[in-house]
């Protein structure tokens, strides 16, 4: 690097002359030139300079500022060169451009914003601006963005674009963060007042917040100076910013998370590194830059690349917002594959606080959602209808050949009835095909309806009405405490015809006849799949998944196997030993009395390995007597 930069100074000044070049810092030169000539002699420049890195690349970018445009002095004239010079930033191609009147009134309007920040405060030029963020499952104002605007009397609205920016090089941009931060304290305690609903109010932080004062300190003692629980202010940073300096941002996250503020990366998928940041710091939501929203339009990929993304945030634990939503297609789309906010102008543009009581009163609000039931609404959004796509694998799948990804839904249980609240596409032509009119009183309802009443996952068949066998899956998502409804996840796992012969069901209802309990057991992890069915019972359903199989088995075996049968069981029932029994017989079994409720009964153990995968075995428990005998 060093190198480089003697090279590039002896090259400016054979061009130009040792007395006309000067190096500012860095890489930085200065240059005092004849205009006349000087576009050749800028060209001779790039192509030395691409001799002098060994023949690879090595861009140049030259700001020019001519002395005819206005009378200046030295420092100003170069000011304006490297305003042109930093307008190629991002440009790997060697250039130049010359300072010209758009710079001109734009380096104007810079210094105007620097020099007026303060009066626009304290005067109110600068207003705070609030655009809802809707959860996708309910449609309900979940949260809101604050959102600065600069109403200026002597050149009228400013652009974000134009003001921020500024503040942020000249390291102002923590007066204006801050303001909007009071503006939003104001804001709820005067919504408090009007008898709404208040939400979570988020806030944009820059790098430069960071560095021109203890940001997470002024945020800490405004907020609990204010009486609103620090988890009603979120802080959004944008995900340029981590890249800037991810050691000290990543603190600084964890700092601020530690303090019990939300953090959310703003910006997600505009720059280069988001996966890679993932891995380092925990955010509590992924907030997807609008450029995915213009892309759903070009074609599968789009869709693709978003669906994906948004089942790793989701198996991550990351909350996800979409912004740029503008059409009710965008919307049934992010609603499917489950995205748990939305943002955008399809339901609001940045409206100031009294715009809000307006719509209120004038009753054409969103209306804000019941925070009591957050939690409830944030658990159904976060499942993605697209996740198990994958069960499917085989080409051959009669349910694939039918529809282009499993059917998955779900319902709302309640004391009036079952309603979907989310579903997607094969979910609604299934329900359409097979059902029609017939689905209140069928057994599939029931099956929802126990699902959402007493919890926990359950696997079933049901015929069909033109004889074809649909095997279902259905998990309780969540409870809502605030109305007693639940949630429960139904999945179409497979799909066979009338003359298929043995189904799962058939089979599961011919094992669960003879076992009491099934488990699938990883020997190399101990991981293991708890299948069970009452004692004479008709159906087997997935109990459980577990860790720790034989040490776990153990402690059960301890309380519940008789006592004159636990202690020749303890001492034989080992991993060591059922490996070693299994590859000198191919076989485990142990007989022993088992307490049901209280009663004991007679029941077997059989262990087989799954071959040909050494790696994993069947346990079945099998009850020889009825219970008491």
């Amino acid at each position: 690097g060093d190198r480089l930069i003697c090279a590039l100074a002896k090259i400016l000044a054979d061009e130009f002359g040792s007395d006309h070049v000067s190096r500012f810092s860095q890489d930085h030169f200065a240059v005092v030139s004849e205009e006349e000539g000087l576009d050749e002699r800028l060209e001779r420049v790039f192509e030395a300079c691409r001799n002098a890195n060994g023949g690879r690349t090595l861009p140049v970018s030259v700001g020019i500022y001519r002395h005819s445009t206005e009378e200046v002095g030295v420092s100003v004239a170069c000011d304006r060169a490297k305003y042109a010079c930093d307008t190629r930033r991002g440009s790997y191609v060697s250039g130049y451009r010359y300072f010209d009147l758009e710079m001109h009134r734009h380096v104007e309007l810079i210094r105007h914003v620097i020099g007026h920040l303060d009066q626009a405060i304290e005067e109110g030029w600068v207003k705070v601006y609030y655009q809802p963020i809707v959860r996708a499952v309910n449609g309900r104002v979940c949260d809101e963005e604050a959102l600065s605007r600069w109403i200026d009397p002597e050149r009228g609205f400013l652009s974000p674009a134009d003001f921020i920016p500024a503040l942020e090089d000249a390291g102002l941009i923590y007066k204006l963060d801050l303001y909007v931060l009071d503006k939003i304290l104001e804001k709820m305690k005067l919504q408090k007042g009007y008898g709404l609903t208040v939400v979570p109010h988020s806030v944009n932080l820059s790098r430069s917040d960071f560095d021109a004062c203890d940001i997470v300190e002024e945020i800490r003692r405004r907020v609990d100076a204010s009486g609103f629980s620090r988890d009603m202010i979120t802080i959004e940073i944008t995900e340029s910013i981590i890249g800037s300096d991810f050691d000290f941002m990543k603190e600084q996250v964890e700092r601020v998370q530690a303090l019990g503020f939300p953090v959310w990366m703003d910006d997600f998928g505009s720059g280069y590194s988001s996966l890679d940041f993932l891995q380092s710091i925990q955010f509590d939501l992924l907030k997807f830059d609008m450029s995915f929203m213009r892309r759903l339009d070009e074609g599968e990929n789009g869709k693709i690349i978003l669906t994906e993304l948004m089942q790793m945030a989701t198996a991550l634990g990351v909350d996800t917002i979409c912004e740029g939503v503008e059409t009710a297609e965008q919307v049934r789309f992010l609603q499917g594959i489950g995205c748990s906010k939305l943002q955008g102008y399809y339901y609001c543009k940045p409206i100031p606080l009294e715009d809000i009581v307006e719509r209120y009163r004038s009753s054409i609000q969103i209306g804000y959602e019941n925070p009591d039931e957050a939690d409830y609404f944030e658990a159904i959004g976060k499942v993605n209808l697209y996740d198990l796509g994958a069960v499917a694998v085989d080409d051959q799948d009669s349910l694939l050949n039918i529809f282009n990804t499993l059917p998955m839904g779900i319902a709302e249980v309640t004391a009036d009835g079952i309603a979907c609240v989310r579903d997607n596409e094969s979910f609604r032509d299934f329900m359409g095909r097979y059902f029609e009119n017939d689905l209140d009183d069928s057994d599939f309802m029931a099956r929802v309806r126990d699902c959402g009443e007493g919890g926990g996952r359950s696997v079933f068949e049901q015929r069909l009405h033109d004889g074809a066998n649909a095997h279902f899956m259905l998990r309780r998502i969540k409870e809502n405490q605030v109305t007693g409804a639940s949630a429960v996840a139904i999945a179409v796992i497979s799909i066979s015809s009338a003359n298929e012969g043995a189904t799962y069901a058939s089979i599961a209802r011919a094992l669960a006849a003879d076992y009491y309990n099934i488990y699938y057991v990883d020997l190399d992890t101990e991981l293991f799949i708890e299948y069970s069915s009452p004692v004479g019972g008709q159906e087997l359903s997935v109990e459980r998944h577990g860790r720790d199989f034989f040490g776990e088995a153990r402690n059960v075996a301890s309380v519940r196997i008789h006592d004159q049968d636990v202690g020749a069981f303890l001492e034989r029932f080992t991993k060591e030993n059922v490996v070693r029994e299994l590859d000198e017989s191919g076989a485990f079994l142990a007989t022993y009395r088992l307490s049901d409720n209280g009663i004991y009964m007679a029941t077997t153990m059989k262990i087989s390995r799954m071959e040909p995968d050494a790696h994993h075995i069947i346990i079945g428990i099998s009850v020889k007597d009825a219970p008491g005998a």
